[in-house]
């Protein structure tokens, strides 16, 4: 067993470390020009989600591991004085896991105990506070946050033993699962846990893991408490359907706040939140929960429907119909065109009459290509991801589940029924 190594023990976690390097491979092209943790959804980036969480535990020192493409994340966030927080940052320059991500922040974190959470997962303040209090009650051993799920094979699952986690099993078959009991990345642990990660083995996917290290530290002798985390407070975003599902239970929570122009003749319905500077045009619909960012022009006759967020100066023309979709910022989707369950990428222009199908002809879930394998979404509908600075030709159909490279341009007319991948 090794050594304890002597903290100060206080019943109040005063330290958060957020991992937040990693590119994010899954979420091609979203992650071409910008880290997954600067995806946004409804109206703000991911890392600024769970910037708000954390601090919703009292916690007001945080610690960002960043690296790939991190002068977003630094520029964004800065001091952490607009959220009413202090922010540091660490530079990871080996990519090679959590394990490694988190011991690059040790000089941060030598002295107590502290909160660990992955940069790309969507929380409730109620998931932070839940780990924070069963860390507290189990005599601040080191806690892991666990949520159900019905997919273990995607997920690292817990192993119990009545209150305490022997061991996290990484992605097991769904029939060799310990438990339904998923690993969300949120945890208190303690500088002990720096001696573990050092010795953690390289996994099978040829990184290391704080999962290895919590199991060794269990394998130990060591009590690690396990927080069981409600499936509405979590949610992992490692994969691009992960963010439409997000974005839409995030509306879902936000309140009405209907500002800037609203010409006569619009109707507007349910929780929808609509920024100063917005113009929507007569004859418009917008069915909330949805979210419109200043300087976006709707309509006249666009119909917005549920769970979409419109991003900041993006122009949506008339009678098109925008559901279940992220539109980030300056993009333009001219006039008679229809997209649905998509994610559309920054300054892109969709032409007159783009048409996305979202559901396929033989009503089967839609499969997506992720890094070099098929994957089923276990979606019926499922629509475009698309990088930045797309250009779609008039009167161009795309297919379900399709991926567009930024700078991309589609020829008019053109049916896209295969991953674009280069512009």
């Amino acid at each position: 067993m090794l050594g304890e190594q002597a903290v100060k023990r206080s019943d109040q976690v005063a330290k958060a470390v957020v991992l937040a390097a990693g590119k994010g491979v899954r979420l091609w092209p979203l992650t071409e020009k910008r880290s997954k943790h600067m995806i946004p959804i409804a109206g703000r980036p991911v890392i600024e989600h769970l910037v708000s969480a954390i601090r919703s535990s009292a916690i007001r020192s945080l610690v960002l591991v960043t690296g790939y493409e991190e002068e977003l994340i630094r520029k964004y966030l800065g001091d952490g004085g607009n959220w009413g927080v202090k922010v540091e940052y660490v530079h990871q320059a080996d990519i090679s896991g959590t394990a490694t991500a988190l011991s690059v922040a040790r000089d941060w974190l030598r002295d107590r105990d502290f909160l660990a959470v992955y940069g790309d997962i969507v929380v409730t303040p109620n998931a932070i506070r839940r780990v924070i209090d069963t860390y507290r009650r189990k005599g601040q051993r080191p806690t892991v946050g666990v949520a159900p799920v019905s997919r273990p094979e995607l997920y690292g699952m817990a192993r119990t033993s009545g209150e305490w986690l022997t061991e996290i099993v990484e992605k097991p078959e769904a029939s060799a699962s310990p438990s339904n009991l998923a690993n969300t990345g949120i945890y208190v642990l303690s500088p002990t846990i720096f001696d573990y990660l050092q010795q953690a083995p390289r996994s099978g996917r040829g990184e290391f893991e704080i999962t290895d290290a919590i199991s060794s530290l269990a394998g130990s002798g060591s009590s690690v408490a396990w927080a069981r985390i409600g499936a509405s407070d979590w949610q992992d975003i490692g994969r691009p359907w992960d963010l439409l599902s997000a974005n839409a239970n995030l509306l879902a929570r936000s309140k009405r706040s209907v500002g800037g122009t609203i010409e006569k003749g619009v109707t507007i319905t349910g929780q929808v939140t609509i920024e100063k500077g917005a113009t929507v045009r007569t004859g418009t619909v917008i069915e909330g929960p949805a979210w419109v960012g200043s300087g976006a022009i709707l309509g006249p006759c666009a119909h917005i429907r549920a769970g979409t967020s419109i991003g900041r100066g993006v122009a949506i023309g008339n009678f098109c119909e925008i559901k279940n979709s992220i539109i980030m910022d300056g993009t333009r989707i001219q006039h008679l065109s229809y997209v649905g369950d998509s994610i559309i990428g920054e300054r892109c222009n969709l032409g007159a009459g783009t048409m996305v199908a979202n559901v396929k002809s033989s009503g089967k879930t839609v499969r997506m290509r992720i890094r070099d394998s098929l994957e089923d979404s276990g979606l019926r509908k499922l629509g475009v991801f698309s990088g930045d600075d797309v250009k779609t030709g008039i009167n161009s159909s795309i297919m379900p589940g399709i991926r567009i490279a930024s700078g991309a341009m589609v020829p008019p007319g053109s049916v896209i029924s295969e991953d674009v991948f280069f512009a």
